[in-house]
């Protein structure tokens, strides 16, 4: 991996849960930290709509999430930094729905699933 993506860092003490997935062309692993910040969720969606403006400008948007996301970005007693966050994702066509409890293990997979393998050179 050339950039691992870290949302946050571990606190010493923290148990850290790993998933892993393997196929013939690729492994998987999903390294997770067991604590859940709205903050970081909320984070996690303004990158991702950054990084895929084009999707989020031209589709319905629709996030499975069992955090209450929608109810914090519309609250007018958050914090500056979603305030800013709430404003860049109103002007998209985004629902919040409740996402059905999932495994980590799932992420690992969807994450191998989707590998596709490299061309090999021939010498």
């Amino acid at each position: 991996m050339s950039r691992t993506p870290l949302l946050s860092t571990p606190e010493p003490g923290d148990i850290l849960t790993m998933y892993l997935s393997v196929s013939a062309t690729a492994v998987s692993s999903v390294l997770i930290c067991p604590h859940e910040d709205i903050e970081k969720v909320a984070f996690a969606l303004v990158v991702s709509a950054r990084r895929l403006r084009p999707y989020f400008q031209a589709h319905t948007i629709h996030v499975l999430s069992n955090q209450p996301l929608r109810q914090v970005l519309q609250k007018p007693e958050t914090s500056g930094r979603l305030v800013k966050w709430a404003i860049e994702l109103g002007e998209l066509d985004i629902h919040y729905k409740l996402r059905p409890a999932t495994k980590g293990q799932a992420v690992a997979d969807f994450i191998l699933e989707f590998t596709k393998p490299q061309a090999l050179a021939v010498p």
